[in-house]
């Protein structure tokens, strides 16, 4: 029998050996990432919670979960996912907890997070689960990223509240004035964040011919400031008059430069490709009769985006900055979007200075 030649066994062995050490490092790496977890069970403190700001610091939730009847030795890396119950986890959103086996949320965390899916002050259905995977590693890399597993979900039912911002002195200026004789206690406020000294509010002013002071406080003793020329203020001045008759006027005020505007706000719309076309007008919003500084609609919106707009111009325009969920509108904020079309209520509340707030609430019929 002929033998084959040295050099041709040598280049066999060079391709046939990388063969079988491939094949046994991609079973290798098989076995590891198919090998699948055992299920979790998920367990809450309580399923129906009422938040409240008053109770802020204090424990509202706690999560736990385990492995039914089994002891798992890799390290796993959970997450706590939250939907809205009718979403099915469409869009979740998403708790990272590392390695850990529990969590304890306080009311204001609870309340911050469940803001993104509930409006304040609303009662909502809430799905819960943990989102959990193997992390190990191979000749340096994770391969147990391809497998993701899930807890079976549990049901909470909860009332979230709106957050208000207390701005103490010397961060607000009161508007005692003729359209509410003169009282600084009980008068409107202005705000600015600490430090800016740039106050705004939105006042309504139920007479034609409005006149007020500034006031760095709540009492007459306080520093008041009037008109001194122009459109400045300062101290010793004069009653500083609104000249449009009565209306909601946006006021703002800087005692960086001591001076003042007005601008009167005729309407509220809304704009943006999840609005319906109405031609160059916006949608209006309807004054509240009883809070001249709170606007509501109800409107059929597309997949989208859409934009508050008073006096239907880019004067003062209304949005979300980034992560935009909060339900705090900002000036020429990113676009509010509407992941789905619908019936939605639509509620914008800027009667607390320095704690602006809009509702995009979808109607289920």
């Amino acid at each position: 029998m002929q033998k084959l030649p040295h050099h041709f066994l040598l280049i066999t062995c060079m391709f046939v050996a990388p063969l079988f050490f491939c094949k046994k490092q991609v079973d290798y790496a098989s076995v590891v990432v198919h090998d699948h977890l055992p299920s979790l069970s998920l367990n809450v403190s309580s399923s129906n919670i009422a938040l409240y700001q008053a109770n802020a610091n204090q424990n509202a939730i706690r999560f736990d979960w385990g492995y039914q009847g089994a002891n798992v030795t890799d390290a796993v890396y959970y997450v706590l996912e939250f939907s809205l119950k009718q979403d099915q986890f469409a869009f979740p959103f998403e708790l990272p907890v590392g390695n850990s086996m529990s969590v304890t949320l306080a009311v204001e965390q609870l309340n911050e997070l469940l803001l993104r899916m509930i409006e304040p002050g609303d009662a909502d259905d809430i799905s819960v689960r943990i989102k959990y995977m193997r992390q190990v590693s191979y000749n340096q890399k994770v391969v147990s990223n391809e497998e993701i597993f899930y807890s079976d979900q549990i049901l909470l039912k909860v009332t979230t509240y709106r957050p208000i911002i207390t701005y103490a002195s010397p961060n607000y200026l009161t508007l005692p004035g003729n359209y509410q004789s003169w009282n600084p206690l009980l008068a409107p406020k202005i705000v600015s964040k600490p430090g800016m000294n740039e106050f705004e509010g939105y006042v309504y002013f139920p007479i034609e011919y409005p006149q007020f002071l500034f006031v760095s406080g709540n009492l007459w003793s306080d520093f008041v400031f009037g008109h001194i020329g122009h459109n400045m203020f300062g101290i010793q001045g004069s009653s500083l008059s609104i000249f449009g008759g009565k209306g909601t006027y946006l006021i703002r005020a800087s005692r960086n430069t001591n001076t003042w505007s007005y601008t009167k706000v005729y309407s509220w719309g809304l704009n943006g490709s999840a609005v319906p076309s109405n031609g160059e007008q916006d949608p209006e919003l309807t004054q509240n009769p009883t809070n001249k500084c709170m606007w509501t609609l109800n409107i059929n919106l597309a997949e989208g985006d859409l934009f508050f707009r008073a006096n239907n111009n880019n004067d003062i325009k209304m949005g979300n900055l980034w992560p935009g969920t909060d339900h705090i509108p900002d000036y020429n904020g990113d676009p509010i979007h509407i992941n789905k079309p619908g019936n939605y209520t639509i509620e914008l509340d800027l009667s607390f200075p320095g704690n602006y707030m809009f509702h995009v609430h979808r109607n289920f019929k």
